[in-house]
Order: C-alpha cells, then sequence, then structure tokens
C-alpha cells in the first residue's frame, strides 16, 4: 500500500481522542501509536494533541493539520488504486462510456489521453445528441450536461465541472446586425431578442462552427470549449452555464478506472 502510516495513525487518534482506543483500531500496540506521534510532531515542529488523563484532544494547529492529512491521504488512496499492489486500473473488458455528442467531441479526448497514459484498457464510446441522452443506459460511466441551476440541487454529487457558454465569431469584428446560430441546450435560456435574430438551434455544434467559419455575419452561442479557432466576443454569457456531471454505475464503481476519475475531479 503506497502510504505514510504515520498520518493514519494521527489521523485514527484524532477519531478516536484516545492512544489506546486508536492502538485497538490499528491492531497495534499503544506505544507503538504514541512513538508515531512523537515523530510526527518532531517532524512538523508542532504539539498535534493535547494529552490529558485518558484522552487526547486536538491542538489548534492539530485542527488545521487534519485537513491537510485528510487530502494527502485521499491522494495516496487514488495512488493506490492505480499503481498499487492490488493492480485494480486494469479491467478485463473494455470499459463503455455513454456521453453527449459535445462532451465527446470536446471534453472526452483529454481525459482519456490521461487515462491511456496509465491503463492498458480499451473503451467504447456511445455519443447521443442532448436532447436524445437516454435516462438509463448500459454503461460503466455516463458523462452529461444539465442546465445549471440556481436552488438546491440535490443531484449535485454527481458534478465534476462547468460549461460555460460564449458568443463566437469568424472575424474579429463583430456584425453590426448578427444572425445566430444557438447550441440547442442553450436555446431556453437566450434573450428574446437574440432569439428572433437566430437562424438556427442545432444539437451538432460541428455543424455550427461549420456555419460560423463561413458565414461572416453569423454569430454562434455555444459552450467556450467549442470555441477553438474562433473569436470569443467580450460578453461571454455567464448566464448561460451547464454543469457537466459524471455518474459511474454501481457494478463499476469500485474499479482503479472509477476511483481516478473521482479522485481527479474531487
Amino acid at each position: 500500500m503506497l502510504d505514510d502510516f504515520r498520518l493514519r495513525v494521527f489521523m485514527t487518534v484524532a477519531a478516536e481522542s484516545s492512544f489506546t482506543r486508536a492502538a485497538q483500531h490499528l491492531g497495534v500496540s499503544q506505544p507503538a501509536v504514541s512513538q508515531n506521534i512523537a515523530e510526527l510532531e518532531r517532524q512538523v515542529g508542532k504539539a498535534l494533541f493535547e494529552r490529558k488523563r485518558g484522552e487526547v484532544t486536538l491542538t489548534a494547529e492539530g485542527f488545521v493539520f487534519r485537513d491537510y492529512a485528510a487530502k494527502i491521504l485521499h491522494w495516496y488512496d487514488a495512488a493506490d488504486a492505480l499503481f498499487g499492489s492490488a493492480g485494480k486500473m486494469t479491467v478485463n473488458r473494455p470499459v463503455r462510456i455513454a456521453t453527449t455528442s459535445f462532451v465527446a467531441s470536446h471534453l472526452l479526448p483529454d481525459l482519456l489521453k490521461d487515462l491511456l497514459a496509465v491503463t492498458a484498457t480499451s473503451f467504447i464510446i456511445d455519443t447521443y445528441p442532448e436532447s436524445a441522452f437516454p435516462e438509463s443506459m448500459d454503461a460503466d460511466l455516463y458523462f452529461f450536461t444539465s442546465a445549471r441551476r440556481e436552488t438546491l440541487d440535490f443531484d449535485a454529487g454527481s458534478i465534476v465541472g462547468t460549461v460555460q457558454a460564449a458568443l463566437v465569431t469568424a472575424t474579429p469584428d463583430f456584425p453590426e446586425e448578427p444572425r445566430y446560430a444557438v447550441w440547442a441546450p442553450y436555446r431556453p435560456y437566450v434573450s428574446q431578442d437574440m432569439y428572433a435574430r437566430s437562424v438556427l438551434v442545432s444539437d451538432t455544434i460541428p455543424t455550427l462552427l461549420h456555419l460560423i467559419r463561413e458565414n461572416s455575419n453569423l454569430v454562434g452561442v455555444i459552450p467556450s470549449q467549442a470555441a477553438s479557432g474562433l473569436i470569443l466576443h467580450p460578453d461571454p454569457l455567464p448566464h448561460l452555464q451547464q454543469d457537466l456531471h459524471l455518474r459511474v454505475s454501481d457494478a463499476f464503481s469500485r474499479t482503479g478506472i472509477a476511483q481516478w476519475l473521482t479522485s481527479r475531479f474531487a
């Protein structure tokens, strides 16, 4: 296991408020727990615990150190899932990914490039237009976007990022009387004036990009991540946002690939 045992001891003592109970939880002797904590305190140069009769409590420095220790151990666990002795990174079959056409075209390539650097697993990608993305699919991983909600979102745990809208043109000058080509997920949220001047609403971003490049007075309302090679207008339309979601199937959630993805987006 890739780990720093002293940090495990520290977190266990902090949780148990007792060297003795921490030793029982970890399956080691009480003197071993005391020694590891003493070495850790010498290393950081601060007292992390206040010792009282039969109980220990975190000092002010200990409370701060606990946050850092938790983050460090999180990344140790993520690294162990990829490179540890269990060898859980590679699965014995292709990984099936269901995603929208936009994510597949503009967000997934960089992610898979990084993932393929640490695994020889192959991937099968099923893509769907935003308007046709099914509620439930037979896949291991699900990437999709949804409109940004300003109210409490009970599905927020699956949100891994945002997709920002932008106005894009093929020339540096914004047309005086522009016509708009709108990415379909943004259609319900554009202004009435903008929609009145729209000549195309499409799920297919490559089609929008082609038309924008071919028409000097056509302005695109598309995700900024898709605007490579085009000119972004100074107004980035901050109110038009999409949340990017990742869902992992229950059967796939314990694999090294799933743990790598969730640690990357943590």
